[in-house]
């Protein structure tokens, strides 16, 4: 059997008490963690070694004869445990040595239970996750494509975490500036949400909103205007007409119909919108309330100088 431990001088844990007055280990630091460059020139660090075929066959420690259940089981426990100190590690800033636990547990994910099984799935795309955050759009495309590749042969097309998956690829697609495949993608993912979850669902809310941010982006504004209308109105029906979710889309159509000179339409959405700060309670001197009354101005302004302009040139 194989055994993996870690140097006291590897890594510094300290202990906390949670609100359920439990003591647990909290990751500090990891000591020396980029220790050396491979072949490559790339930093390697001790979670190189779990896993690692090519290691494991010069040390004469690799098993290809036909594991046990019990091996299997190990092996998974020792993946789930490298991926918990990723998050930690990814919680704390700590990305590239992140990428490389995420990295050890996917090898031995996928030597516990092969290359097409959901657990693979679910680290693959906590690395994209992971890769997008370090500003990797490229790489953490290439990472959900393979993610969606397991969970349409494993789940099949109508499957909620196909959803989650296309609506990760949208958003990268945006961010790599190939608007017009994100709006396909995030088409494509609303109507499986509603498929799955009801045309009411918050779920198409937040894709609605996201579609209307693509569109926003490329300069239609009629529509991302028609695209924050359909998140509108689940959000005022899933969370009712008071809430600040609801005034912040009010508010930013309010936004969006001024740019289009549509200052009476404007008025109302930008109205409304403070009405709602205020009946939550936000105080005058609130970020989102003094942005709403800056707007009412200005809309205000527009309204005056379009009325002068019709009277001038009735005269």
């Amino acid at each position: 059997s194989r055994c993996f431990s870690m140097s006291p001088q590897s890594a510094v844990f300290s202990s906390f008490e949670n609100e359920q007055g439990e003591m647990e280990l909290y990751l500090d630091s990891l000591k020396g963690g980029i220790t050396q460059e491979d072949s490559a020139g790339a930093p390697s660090t001790f979670y190189d070694s779990f896993f690692n075929d090519n290691l494991e066959e010069e040390l004469g420690t690799l098993n290809t004869s036909k594991k046990s259940k019990r091996n299997e089981i190990a092996d998974m426990d020792i993946a789930m445990t490298l991926h918990q100190i990723a998050q930690v590690h990814r919680r704390q800033g700590d990305h590239t040595i992140a990428l490389m636990a995420y990295r050890a547990a996917l090898r031995g994910m996928k030597r516990a239970v092969g290359p097409h099984h959901p657990n693979v799935a679910a680290i693959l795309g906590n690395i994209g996750n992971l890769q997008k955050e370090m500003g990797d759009m490229d790489a953490a495309y290439i990472i959900y494509q393979e993610v969606l590749g397991i969970e349409t042969y494993r789940l099949g097309l109508g499957h909620p975490e196909v959803a989650v998956t296309l609506h990760n690829i949208a958003t990268i697609e945006s961010a790599r500036g190939e608007h017009d495949n994100a709006i396909k993608l995030y088409k494509q993912v609303m109507e499986l949400q509603k498929k799955l979850f009801g045309p009411d669902h918050l779920s198409v809310a937040v894709t609605a909103s996201c579609t209307g941010d693509v569109y926003e982006q490329m300069g239609d504004i009629r529509g991302a205007m028609n695209a924050y209308e359909e998140a509108l109105k689940i959000r005022t029906n899933v969370l009712g007409r008071h809430h600040m979710e609801v005034g912040r889309i009010l508010h930013k159509l309010g936004r969006m119909a001024a740019g289009r000179g549509e200052n009476r339409i404007a008025d109302s959405y930008v109205a409304r919108a403070l009405m709602i700060y205020r009946f939550n309670k936000s105080g005058e001197d609130h970020p989102w309330v003094l942005e709403a009354k800056r707007d009412a101005a200005d809309i205000d302004a527009g309204l005056a100088l379009g009325k002068h302009g019709k009277d001038y040139m009735e005269c």
